[in-house]
């Protein structure tokens, strides 16, 4: 039955997050050098349930700025949990660099897929809003 569940879950994610699939250069290296044939992309419902650790951008500079902007961070987490890699993909490009550093801190637990831990990728909208920013999954 879990793995008809696991299966199932699977399918509905590859087919609903199938844009996540196309090639990146990042996940194009880590199966070459993690010696894996796929990595699976997964739902935000999924993503921030597995969420141990989560790191906001460090806005301190930007305290009287009115910035306002949603910036998008692909990232690659591996069998441990931990983030292998991460890309800002839109959003205001004057706010990918801390985007990508603080996705890079996050930490996930392992995604199982049939038993075993699986690398899986999904994204992380970060929503900057004046002197605030949060996190939500995209």
């Amino acid at each position: 039955m879990r793995t008809v569940l696991a299966v199932g879950l699977f399918l509905t994610t590859a087919s609903v997050f199938g844009q996540l699939g196309t090639s990146w250069p990042c996940a194009d290296e880590l199966k070459r050098s993690q010696g894996v044939k796929q990595i699976v992309p997964v739902s935000a419902g999924v993503s921030v349930g597995l969420v141990r650790k989560k790191v906001l951008p460090d806005i301190s500079d930007l305290k009287h700025s009115k910035t306002k902007s949603d910036v998008a961070v692909r990232i690659a987490i591996g069998k441990d949990g931990m983030v292998l890699c991460a890309e800002a993909e839109e959003g205001d490009n004057d706010l990918w660099a801390r985007s990508v550093d603080a996705a890079k801190q996050w930490q996930f637990k392992p995604y199982m897929l049939n038993g075993e831990p699986v690398i899986i990728q999904t994204m992380i909208e970060f929503s900057f809003n004046k002197s605030k920013v949060s996190a939500r999954f995209d």
